[in-house]
């Protein structure tokens, strides 16, 4: 990355964005604040003044217009168009709801009468009963049944039934007006809902039978239906008729809405001068810089010797196709930093041969990696495109294992876990070994590009903690082997040595530096810390060694659950003949590629991240954000 400086006159700055940065991948920073303390520097404010226009475009690209290639339409017409197009569009939708709302008028008046269709009573005379009271509604049939048993001969009370459904009674009841209290409160015990009637629609009284005012709403409604589909028509008729020039025009003004939102970027001088500063790669700076040389109102700077950039680089993870989509994981735990080295690669073939082994089945390994595959190619998944590559891992070891399906004698095979138990634990911590050795390289790499000597020497992971590490598994190693004669050897040089030398690491480090206040805290705390961390760095190595030991153990208990399904299926025909029951065999395997190849991939990638990422990755960097994308 190259950190670069534009410069030029104010009036200017529209022509270099829309020219140049529209067209390059930089991440612009805040001027005012990378400049901050530089007299005559002063933040460019005020608002976006293609806030409003930019409301207004959205509205019609969310109706699905598409991008031309060129844009050829000025900013100024562009502007104009979308605001009468917009204009036009408000006024007729401001007419298409008044219609939409007059027709929900009308629909409710018709819901409000449709249970009552089957009485016969005219509607506009509901109003003029004075001693009688009356009320519209429904209850449960079961209460009905309850109603017909004790109250319906009742003197004061008239129930008038209308219709009967499946779960509803639906009618009117008339009471005088001093009983009214009294029934409407037997009433309620019987769950009777009162439904209130609409006797006027759009400020006009109903007339007639309940039957005879919903025939005449729903000519209503029709009509306004009609007039709701005219309108819709002509609006959608107006945005089709002139699709590709406001399609044309509102991108225009998406783009003016985001080349002055540049500006909020740019420090500006008391003389209108604007000022950008930015990060790129090389070969972009390199490509403006040659680009702006003839142009005589730019100023270009990479690497400006009067600011210090604020914060560090950004990052972009460049990684072939086949280790690109394991950037999913690596941006779960965190973007590495510019000084890192990016453990995209590192984690695609590590974790791809971890999940291979743990999950070795060429059946169950085929079916893992075509259902990734689909969903890459479907959803886009990335995780997907992860199951189609550790899917192959599972099917390259499977034939290694000669397991199908769970069946262990279809193919021959190389190697077999459960044969020897031991053996695949032992090979298991010992891969796990060469891994963590493999993550203390890398972490020294990350220190020499650092330039931290204390971590490249004397860390935990440094140079020390290698020959430490290297040191235990050569003890380990002479033990088992009986070379027992080696050991003093190994302990005095391998252990002693660069124990010391990792306890000691914070004032050799500042030795080094030529830092002073070797030890600021005072020797008894840094007695009782380096102890204390000493055991938290032994206890890691012999910790993070021995969970790469559950590797072994998750290929063991896949063989063993295969066996399980293949047990159960075992069946045995009248004539003797053993076979097995398939039903069983596809559900088994369908069971274990679910619950299993879960587990393992999750126990995959906490080894990933606990035992190997905690020994040389911080991942604490910020992405590469391009203003032109």
């Amino acid at each position: 990355m190259t950190y670069t400086n534009l410069a030029g006159p104010l009036d200017d700055l529209d022509r270099i964005i829309s020219q140049y940065l529209s067209r390059y991948d930089i991440q612009l920073e805040y001027a005012a604040q990378e400049l901050e303390g530089n007299e005559g520097l002063f933040a460019y404010r005020g608002g976006n003044p293609y806030t409003d226009a930019l409301q207004k475009a959205e509205l019609f690209l969310r109706m699905g217009l598409k991008r031309p290639e060129r844009l050829t339409v000025s900013g100024e017409d562009a502007l104009e168009l979308v605001a009468r197009t917009h204009e036009r569009y408000e006024a007729q939708s401001a007419a298409l709801k008044s219609l939409e709302a007059e027709r929900e008028i009308v629909q409710d008046c018709i819901n409000s009468l449709a249970p009552f269709d089957g009485l016969n009573f005219p509607v506009e005379r509901l109003h003029e009963f004075q001693a009688t009271h009356c009320r519209f509604g429904r209850m449960p049939v079961s209460n009905y049944r309850q109603f017909e048993t004790f109250l319906y001969n009742e003197p004061e009370i008239l129930f008038v039934e209308s219709k009967e459904g499946k779960d509803y009674v639906y009618g009117v009841y008339f009471v005088p007006g001093k009983y009214r209290e009294r029934v409407d409160s037997q009433f309620s015990s019987l769950h009777f809902e009162r439904i209130h009637l609409i006797t006027e629609a759009d400020g006009e009284p109903l007339t007639g039978a309940p039957a005879e005012a919903i025939a005449g709403l729903q000519v209503k409604r029709d009509a306004l239906q009609g007039q709701i589909n005219r309108l819709t028509g002509e609006i959608g008729q107006g945005i089709a008729e002139n699709r590709g020039g406001l399609a044309e025009a509102c991108y225009r003004v998406r783009d003016l809405f985001k080349s002055y939102d540049i500006k909020k970027y740019a420090a500006r001088t008391r003389k209108d001068f604007y000022l950008l500063v930015g990060w790129m790669s090389a070969p972009d700076a390199l490509a403006l810089e040659q680009e702006v040389e003839e142009d005589e109102k730019v100023i270009f700077v990479k690497n400006p010797s009067h600011v210090t950039p604020s914060n560090a680089p950004p990052t972009v993870l460049k990684n072939p196709p086949g280790i690109r989509f394991f950037e999913f994981f690596v941006r779960m735990y965190g973007l590495p930093s510019y000084s890192e080295t990016d453990p995209t690669p590192v984690l695609a073939v590590t974790y791809t041969l971890l999940f291979g082994v743990m999950f070795g089945d060429l059946g169950q390994g085929a079916v893992i990696s075509i259902l990734g595959i689909l969903l890459y190619r479907i959803k886009h998944m990335a995780l997907g495109a992860i199951m189609g590559v550790i899917g192959v891992s599972s099917m390259v070891f499977g034939a290694v294992y000669g397991t199908v399906f769970g069946f262990e004698n279809l193919i021959p095979h190389l190697y077999q876990p459960a044969a020897d138990i031991m053996g695949t634990l032992i090979r298991a911590g010992a891969a796990g070994a060469a891994l963590l050795i493999a993550a203390m390289v890398v972490n020294m790499v990350n220190a020499i590009r650092q330039r931290d000597l204390a971590k490249l020497f004397f860390g935990p992971n440094g140079l020390a903690g290698l020959l430490f590490y290297g040191g235990m598994l050569g003890i380990v190693l002479a033990v088992v082997t009986g070379r027992t004669n080696l050991v003093g050897l190994l302990v005095g040089v391998f252990l002693v040595v660069p124990i010391l030398l990792i306890a000691l690491r914070e004032p050799l480090g500042k030795l080094l530096e030529r830092q002073k206040g070797i030890l600021e805290d005072g020797l008894p705390l840094f007695i009782i810390q380096t102890v204390i961390e000493l055991f938290d760095v032994l206890l890691s190595y012999f910790t993070n060694t021995i969970s790469f030991v559950r590797v072994g153990a998750f290929a063991l208990s896949h063989a063993s659950m295969m066996a399980v399904v293949l047990m159960l299926s075992q069946t045995v025909s009248a004539s003797g003949a053993a076979g097995h029951n398939w039903l069983v065999i596809v559900v088994g395997n369908l069971l274990v590629m679910a619950l299993e190849g879960l587990v393992v991939g999750i126990q995959g990638l906490r080894l990933e991240f606990y035992e190997m990422f905690s020994r040389f990755y911080e991942g604490n960097g910020r992405e590469f954000e391009s203003y032109k994308k």
